[in-house]
């Protein structure tokens, strides 16, 4: 990654934490609602940028990570776990063509990335509607967060496909309170 990409990696990063600084993850008696529809209340930490919405939150037990992305756009959504960068990041990619739906669970390989062979959904769910797609995913939150905190990634693009690049992405730093 040259100097340039990392400066502007670093400045998302730091500017998505410190617009949600105030909010953390923590354990919720009320689990969201897996339907590809991001309610206004179901997750305990939001976050915008770039014109998309990013959500988290735990079960109460907190062994169940949801998660979910709504962007602007006809094509593809994606949210990596893990990591603050694509390279070994765990990433849902998804898109709705039509009524299709496509979700897929990959690794994030330097800047690419390839189907994973183990399977951790728990639960998911893809629409597109009115201009926006909207992703909304459970997995076990064990690997995810560590200590205090979620590293994630979030991005979009406009075509439905699982390989063309990003319109918009950034990292998110999340803090947790267990």
């Amino acid at each position: 990654m040259s100097r340039k990409s990392a400066a502007i990696a670093a400045a998302i990063c730091v500017s998505l934490s410190a617009a949600a600084f105030a909010q953390t993850i923590s354990p919720s008696a009320t689990a969201p609602v897996v339907d590809a529809v991001m309610g206004a209340a179901e997750y305990s930490y939001t976050v915008s940028y770039s014109g998309m919405r990013f959500g988290a939150a735990l079960s109460a037990d907190s062994k169940t990570l949801y998660c979910a992305l709504e962007a602007p756009t006809g094509g593809w959504v994606s949210v990596g776990l893990g990591s603050l960068k694509m390279d070994g990041a765990y990433m849902v990619l998804a898109y709705d063509d039509a009524g299709a739906a496509t979700i897929s669970e990959e690794t994030g390989k330097g800047h690419s990335h390839r189907a994973n062979a183990t399977k951790k959904l728990i639960a998911s769910s893809v629409r597109e509607a009115a201009g926006k797609t909207t992703l909304e995913f459970a997995v076990p939150a064990a690997g995810f967060i560590t200590g205090t905190g979620l590293k994630s990634l979030i991005a979009y693009g406009k075509k439905d496909n699982l390989t063309s690049l990003h319109s918009a992405y950034g990292a998110v730093e999340v803090p947790v309170d267990r």
